[in-house]
């Protein structure tokens, strides 16, 4: 495959002069030495926003380079279509450390770059002159982002792991899979190894910030698995704290769900009561409509028989097309079930551009999930590089000092300066994927102001753990506390026209302002962009919609579980006999986080140009960006991945393994317990049948090959099974990590804060709420060489806590003032919503 650049688009050096080109063009080195899906995606998110990402590899490519999820003979020049697909607009170096020329040219790039970026399953990485010691110490002004599974520090740091093992580590499992006798389901589409690359992405730009401003690098530690305890499941330790009782106790699914339409499957989603009885509408079951007791989701699981039976019923005579019509038009969030043949043929996707082709193989890959303005440009994806095709313009190149080298002393602040510190942003969001957006800025001193309303709070609210009917119920939901630490709170009804002039008053003092209501509310609400930009030419503004601003699905309401179908997750989920599963929250979480990439790019922009933009971060297209896999390959090769259960495409055996009963700890809990495994080399095997005293499983001819053990996977569970069956899981996972095998424990949700890693590391913090009490809140799951130690400064905000102090400091008004948009409920802090007394 000889790839010359074609696609249609404007390469660097073609944008025209008036514009600003991409928001880091000519600004950011990045030298790439890790290996796998995470570093990999990490530094595309980066290339495509324009910086020079410079691919080091050893002589035989990076592992990355040789996935075939389908099975089909990968180039050996060009890698992959996964590879290919995150490797577009990088240059490829490949270099044998133990040559003393190569090692010299790879040690020039990293004093020359502006950031490395580190994993440790990298074989570069484990060289001796490549230590994350060595990198700090050739390069100090550099920033060195390490990719983990545990993390560089704590009790497991050396505990061979993968983004499989990883989500047995991270409570997710406890959401899917729903047969009492059936093991726990792993999410599909490696959707945990992507959420640490964004999360890398989001960590790197933030350490830059304080990088530009005092002129020195800094370590940052991503682990694995601390970023699937945020993006995987919303706040289960914080619910235990707050409700004295654990989330989940047992796997169950969601009804309504997943169901079979008559030409393929459909997803419904109820988390209102109000959607409840709109279902209930649509499906003209009005006995369900009469009966209160479904409307809570607990009531509707001891029912799930005999709903799910009806539903499917329903649902089977009827087209996903007439049901989604049906669905959209009673605001009950739906989506249909895309796979890898049929998500590029979506009329919303092909309307937004949402999926392009690759510039050179022209297989169809998903394109970037954000629109700039401003004079900003998206990069024009440049090929993927054969293996070493730049490794001789390097090895000859005199690269100019890197930016954060050239920030003089003078100029320099405080070493341990937050990074936002001196940023404002409105925060007009809601629920879980829009206030992630802002939640890490505030940790890291941005003043961040969460508006809402005593008439419309922020909707997430109203999952309180005390009944509605108790004073400051509002100020009890684990998920509003878990995500809003660090901020401020004004509460002012903007539908009156006082309102709304003082919004566009605090507009002109915030640097950024985000939402995520529906399409049409900013602009009733008289705030939409071009009105914002009159009172501050320089707004950031980002908005934050399920499926974007424009196209056929614009107003469709959107949750996580309606992501994860239209983006493809919900199809890679389950057994091959069962259908598609509900995944749960993960595509809140890392929506939200590339929704804090986009402002950082856009800070970046304004930053170099002055300008600033508006920006559009849909939730849905990260979502096809983890699915990218399925697309590439049905393009390239007419493979449809579909769903395999715990098993995998490219390791073999993979699995989850019933292990000694547990004693349960609370009435009600399953007293099961497993253990996830997953072989990714014939080391591996080698080790893991040497673990189990089956060596001669391991010797055998057939196995030696990944096709060879998935062709005997059977045959390998069971002796698997029968070696773990009557032992612990903490036994069986500490003599197969201690092999040099990739093993967890299955961790229930309520567990999570427990784990010897996680208390090591201090993942979970204690917040005092003046309501709510005492909880524990998971960190923003990085740790910067430069701190903060303690991330959650000041609890979630009450509602309205700080009307007076934004009013009076920040706007000028006179304490009586702020008196009479009290007596005229204006602003307030206390709703009346759903109160019984």
């Amino acid at each position: 495959m000889n790839c010359e650049m074609d696609n249609g688009g404007q390469s660097l050096d073609q944008v025209a002069p008036e514009t600003g080109g991409a928001p880091f063009e000519g600004t950011l080195r990045i030298v790439d030495l890790s290996d796998g899906i995470a570093g990999a995606y990490c530094t595309k998110a980066l290339a495509d926003a324009g910086a020079e990402v410079i691919k080091v590899e050893p002589p035989q490519g990076a592992s990355l380079r040789r996935r075939s999820a389908s099975g089909h003979e990968v180039d050996p020049d060009y890698g992959g279509v996964l590879f290919q697909f995150l490797s577009c607009s990088k240059a490829s170096v490949v270099a044998d450390p133990d040559e003393p020329a190569d090692l010299a040219m790879v040690q020039s790039l990293i004093a020359a770059a502006d950031a490395v970026v580190w994993s440790r399953e990298s074989t570069l990485c484990a060289h001796p002159a490549f230590s994350v010691d060595e990198l700090r110490a050739l390069a100090p002004h550099a920033l060195v982002l390490a990719l983990t599974p545990y993390g560089l520090t704590g009790p497991w740091v050396d505990r061979p792991a993968n983004e499989f093992t990883l989500q047995a580590a991270s409570g997710s499992a406890w959401n899917h899979g729903s047969a009492p006798d059936g093991a726990p389901l792993m999410i599909g589409a490696s959707q945990g190894d992507y959420a640490l690359g964004t999360a890398g992405a989001v960590a790197l730009l933030m350490a830059r910030t304080r990088a530009l401003q005092t002129g020195e690098g800094e370590l940052i530690d991503v682990a694995g698995m601390e970023v699937m305890h945020l993006t995987h499941i919303m706040f289960p330790i914080t619910f235990l704290d707050l409700a004295k009782r654990p989330w989940r106790l047992r796997r169950s699914d969601s009804i309504p769900g997943i169901h079979p339409t008559k030409d393929g499957w459909v997803g419904l989603w109820v988390t209102t009561g109000q959607q409840w009885l709109d279902f209930c509408t649509m499906t003209e079951r009005f006995d369900w409509l009469e009966d209160p007791s479904l409307g809570l989701m607990d009531n509707r699981s001891i029912r799930h028989d005999e709903l799910v039976d009806a539903i499917d019923g329903w649902a089977s005579t009827r087209t996903t097309a007439e049901i989604v019509e049906l669905a959209s038009l009673l605001r009950v969030p739906v989506a249909p079930i895309g796979n890898g043949a049929t998500l590029p043929t979506f009329d919303h996707y092909i309307e937004r551009h949402s999926y392009t082709r690759h510039p050179c193989s022209g297989v169809t890959q998903p394109d970037v999930w954000y629109s700039l303005s401003g004079g900003a440009q998206r990069r024009a994806a440049e090929p993927s590089p054969a293996l070493g095709e730049h490794t001789e313009r390097y090895r000859n190149a005199v690269l100019p000092p890197p930016l954060t080298a050239q920030v003089s002393a003078a100029a320099a602040g405080p070493s341990t300066r937050l990074p936002f510190e001196g940023v404002r942003v409105a925060d007009m969001t809601a629920f879980w994927a829009g206030p992630i957006i802002t939640h890490g800025m505030a940790m890291l001193g941005a003043d961040v102001i969460h508006i809402e309303s005593t008439q419309r709070p922020d909707g997430i609210r109203m999952a309180a753990t005390i009944p509605m009917s108790e004073e400051g119920w509002w100020e009890t939901s684990p998920f509003f506390n878990g995500t809003n630490t660090c901020k401020r709170d004004l509460a002012i009804n903007l539908q009156t026209e006082r309102g709304h002039q003082l919004m566009l008053k605090l507009v002109a003092e915030c640097d950024v302002l985000v939402e995520n209501f529906s399409v049409r509310v900013m602009d009733q609400l008289g705030l939409g962009y071009e009105e914002l930009r009159k009172v501050r030419p320089d707004l950031i503004m980002l908005r934050a919609q399920a499926f974007g601003t424009s196209g056929p699905w614009k107003d469709r309401v959107g949750y996580a579980p309606t992501i994860d179908q239209a983006g493809g997750l919900s199809w890679t989920t389950g057994v091959p006999e069962g259908p598609p599963l509900m995944i749960g929250a993960a595509s809140d979480a890392v929506g939200g986080l590339h929704g804090t990439l986009a402002v950082l790019y856009a800070l970046e922009y304004r930053r170099r140009t002055g300008r600033g933009m508006l920006i559009e971060s849909p939730q849905i297209g990260p979502a096809l960006n983890v699915t990218a896999e399925l697309v590439a390959e049905y393009s390239a090769h007419g493979a449809l991945l579909g769903r395999i259960g715990n098993r995998s495409y490219v390791n073999a055996p993979q699995g989850v393994y019933r292990v000694a009963d547990r004693v349960a700890v609370y009435a009600g809990e399953s007293n099961e317990d497993w253990v996830a495994i997953s072989i990714e080399t014939t080391d591996q095997w080698l080790a893991l049948c040497g673990a189990i005293g089956n060596e001669a499983l391991g010797r055998r001819p057939d196995m030696q090959t990944l096709a060879g053990r998935q062709a005997s996977h059977d045959e390998i569970d069971d002796a698997i099974s029968a070696w773990c069956r009557p032992q612990s899981a903490d036994e069986v996972t500490r003599v197969l990590t201690s092999a040099g095998v990739p093993a967890a424990t299955v961790v229930t949700p309520h567990e999570m804060a427990d784990m010897e890693s996680a208390v090591a590391r201090d993942l979970y913090e204690m917040v005092h709420h003046p309501v709510a009490g005492d909880m524990r809140i998971i960190r923003f799951p990085v740790r910067f060489s430069k701190g903060p130690d303690r991330w959650h400064r000041s609890p979630s905000p009450c509602l309205g806590e700080h009307n007076r102090p934004i009013l009076e400091e920040l706007l000028g008004l006179s304490p009586a003032e702020v008196d009479a948009l009290e007596a005229e409920d204006v602003i307030g802090n206390r709703t009346s919503i759903n109160l019984g007394w």
